[in-house]
């Protein structure tokens, strides 16, 4: 809890020091980094990679004009 009191107060002295201007320079970098075409990249591969741990069972779709003598689908991995 002493940590989190002294911090929030460095925090503050410290940003109260740097002003406006350098928390605008700053809230326009970490827009621009999570926006960016690699971070949004990098999410996507990782809640593909979650939801791939979290399900177990792999989505799958239809082979379209591909059925088994008995009339059944072929199935594959669906990659969305």
């Amino acid at each position: 809890m002493i940590q989190f009191v002294v911090g929030a107060a460095a925090g503050y002295v410290f940003g109260t020091k740097a002003g406006r201007r350098r928390y605008e320079q700053i809230k326009k970098a970490s827009s621009a980094a999570i926006n960016s075409p690699v971070a949004k990249k990098a999410m996507k591969a990782t809640r593909k990679a979650i939801a791939e741990k979290l399900d177990p069972q792999p989505r799958m779709k239809e082979v379209r004009n591909l059925k088994t003598a008995d009339g059944h689908s072929v199935l594959e991995p669906d990659e969305d």
